[in-house]
């Protein structure tokens, strides 16, 4: 017998292996989908940050935050903030990017290890890790800005050389011009707007029914 009269056997069992395999990844999914609504509040209600709690985020000591600055500036020889920051932002805006957005089915913040091991995130897990970044390569003046309505928006803005930028965390948009101006433009339409960051926490605009 040709050893070609076996291949059509071979692909039927692999076809068979794959599909338990597919069907097994489904239950486990079913199972965790039947988990996650179980604890749901439980989860959530632990995820709940207060203000201080929420600033704590922004971490530029995080060890994972640090490999990837430190790593970032390893591409210049060497980085001198003055004159690489932005060039150096550019690529850790690159960085966020490629991380792929999902949206977590229950309220649940990620750290800046589990983005980086997962290569996914939300989008305000990447603000945060995309801001932590920028204080880790030394800009103090990088806040997180979230515009909240029936949604949630969330950007990156820092300081560089008297000039304010807005950074979309999960696309390539970026912007540039003063502070107000540029938040309005991106969150104009949000009926509520803070930033922080590691060391801030401010109120940006507040709905007039509240």
């Amino acid at each position: 017998m040709a050893k070609d009269e076996f291949k059509p056997v071979v692909k039927e069992q692999e076809f068979i292996e794959r599909r338990n395999e597919i069907n097994i990844l489904n239950d486990k999914i079913r199972l965790l989908e039947l988990i996650i609504d179980r604890y749901r509040s439980t989860i959530e209600q632990s995820e709940t940050k207060t203000i201080a709690d929420i600033k704590a985020l922004i971490n530029p000591n995080d060890e994972t935050v640090k490999r990837i600055a430190e790593g970032i500036e390893s591409e210049f020889k060497p980085y001198i903030y003055d004159q690489n920051f932005l060039a150096a932002s550019q690529k850790a805006h690159e960085y966020v990017r490629k991380i792929r957005t999902v949206k977590t089915p229950i309220d649940f913040w990620l750290m800046p290890k589990d983005l980086a091991k997962l290569k996914m995130g939300d989008p305000m897990d990447k603000a945060v890790l995309l801001c932590s970044i920028l204080m880790g390569l030394d800009n103090s003046d990088s806040f997180v800005v979230v515009g909240v309505n029936d949604g949630t928006k969330v950007v990156v803005t820092f300081k560089y050389k008297d000039e304010w930028h807005l950074i979309d965390p999960v696309s390539n948009g970026t912007i540039k011009g003063k502070k107000e101006e540029i938040i309005e433009q991106w969150l104009g339409d949000e009926d509520n707007i803070y930033e922080f960051n590691s060391m801030h926490y401010n109120q940006l605009k507040e709905s007039e029914s509240e």
